[in-house]
């Protein structure tokens, strides 16, 4: 075989291999003598979905337990709270309490993210990264000012309901009588009034 003809063929080999996608998506085609053929980069319109690559839906990569100052996140918390009619100040109180800033918290309940939202809140929310600050904030943004709306404006219940659940709240008819749930709303009420 010349050089010149290997070449292509490297060339052709290599350009097929950078042009598959990055995934294990298993394609399946039969061939005129009935053989099943299978390929994680199909080629042609006659391949045939056989097996999709169960993909995870949030990336836990290892992350560190650096800490970032309030100043760091101001401009980010207060554009996605004006955007949600939310007071900056609530959420940055909110953030301190959760995470203490923190993007990579993660609590032994499994609460992600600055804003610490729980996996199915997250997913009920279209949550694609909680460990994106941005995606992290506008979702939890999202569920207070929800919550602050479900019980009329009165941002103790709201945050009673953001640590404990709606249904806590709904079943007391006010703040659950968990210690959890009262140092926290205590907490956030004093970070909001200087006091934290």
């Amino acid at each position: 075989m010349n050089v010149r003809r290997l070449t292509l063929i490297c060339t052709l080999v290599m350009t097929l291999v950078w042009a598959c996608p990055s995934h294990a998506d298993i394609y399946v085609r039969k061939g005129p003598d009935g053989t099943l053929h299978f390929s994680n980069c199909p080629m042609g319109s006659d391949w045939k979905l056989y097996a999709k690559e169960s993909r995870p839906r949030y990336s836990y990569a290892q992350y560190s337990n650096r800490k970032y100052s309030s100043s760091q996140y101001d401009t980010l918390i207060s554009a996605i709270a004006y955007n949600q009619g939310m007071n900056p100040t609530v959420i940055k109180s909110i953030i301190a309490v959760e995470s203490g800033y923190n993007p990579n918290a993660r609590s032994s309940k499994g609460a992600m993210g600055l804003m610490q939202l729980m996996p199915q809140t997250a997913q009920d929310l279209g949550v694609i990264d909680p460990w994106d600050p941005t995606e992290n904030i506008t979702a939890g943004t999202r569920y207070i000012s929800w919550l602050l709306r479900k019980y009329n404006g009165n941002l103790s219940l709201a945050l009673a309901a953001y640590n404990a659940g709606p249904s806590a709240v709904d079943t007391y008819g006010g703040i659950p009588p968990y210690q959890e749930t009262t140092e926290y709303v205590r907490n956030v009420l004093a970070r909001m009034n200087g006091g934290g």
